[in-house]
């Protein structure tokens, strides 16, 4: 396993996070700089980063904008900044969790690991995947052929409806703006608004959801977008 990426400039919580990760045989490495954390990840990807968001030589915002450009590991925001619209920016720019300081040791231990333990999880499962073809338990997903299956059996899909589902499920567990998913399914310069990605959802989880109301792979973050949960 990779070092986890400690992006922290306070020495205490530094000190911390030290003791508990040589307790746990956890690998690490840390540094008070962000853009030298953007320099390390650049030669060798970490397995976890857990990122202040209030650096003495950049801003954590911008920083983690950069790391999710370099590698897809998680990334857990630390904030003494505890409004929900704090949090929603943090989550939709590309961090995995945001935990707001002073925070419980044991619950940030519990989240690394659990972070941790699901993308080891998921680089198994999509080094399984092939190029054309995209499996979560009975949704199958030909690339190729622009297909989609539920338990074997055909469901027909518009060509955005595909394109949307696709994108989502070749990017497991990732949160996505509907901003974002105009960009990336529709195009920099569309002139569809939000109402078309609500729309679009809703038609995916009629056609691939068992229970629509109740979904199981396509599920709304609240306050920040959509995300395909593989597990």
């Amino acid at each position: 396993m990779e070092p986890i990426l400690i992006v922290e400039d306070d020495k205490d919580i530094q000190k911390l996070l030290s003791t508990c990760f040589e307790q746990e045989a956890l690998p690490y490495s840390i540094t008070s700089s962000g853009l030298e954390a953007v320099e390390k990840v650049k030669k060798s990807s970490p397995s976890l980063i857990l990122l202040d968001i209030m650096l003495p030589d950049s801003d954590g915002i911008e920083i983690c904008q950069q790391l999710r450009m370099l590698t897809s590991c998680p990334i857990i925001f630390l904030s003494c900044k505890n409004k929900d619209t704090d949090k929603v920016l943090g989550l939709s720019i590309g961090a995995d969790d945001y935990v707001e300081k002073p925070f419980n040791i044991s619950v940030l231990m519990a989240r690394v690991r659990a972070h941790l333990r699901r993308n080891r999880i998921l680089q198994k499962f999509q080094k399984q995947q092939t190029k054309q073809h995209i499996q979560f338990d009975n949704i199958c997903i030909n690339l190729h052929a622009r297909e989609v299956y539920r338990d074997g059996k055909s469901i027909p899909l518009t060509a955005k409806e595909f394109d949307l589902l696709a994108f989502l499920a070749q990017h497991p567990n990732r949160v996505f703006s509907a901003e974002q998913l105009l960009d990336h399914v529709w195009g920099m310069n569309t002139l569809s608004e939000k109402r078309t990605v609500v729309v679009h959802i809703s038609s995916l989880r009629k056609n691939i959801e068992e229970n629509a109301l109740q979904p199981r792979y396509i599920l709304t973050v609240r306050g920040v977008g959509y995300k395909f949960a593989a597990f």
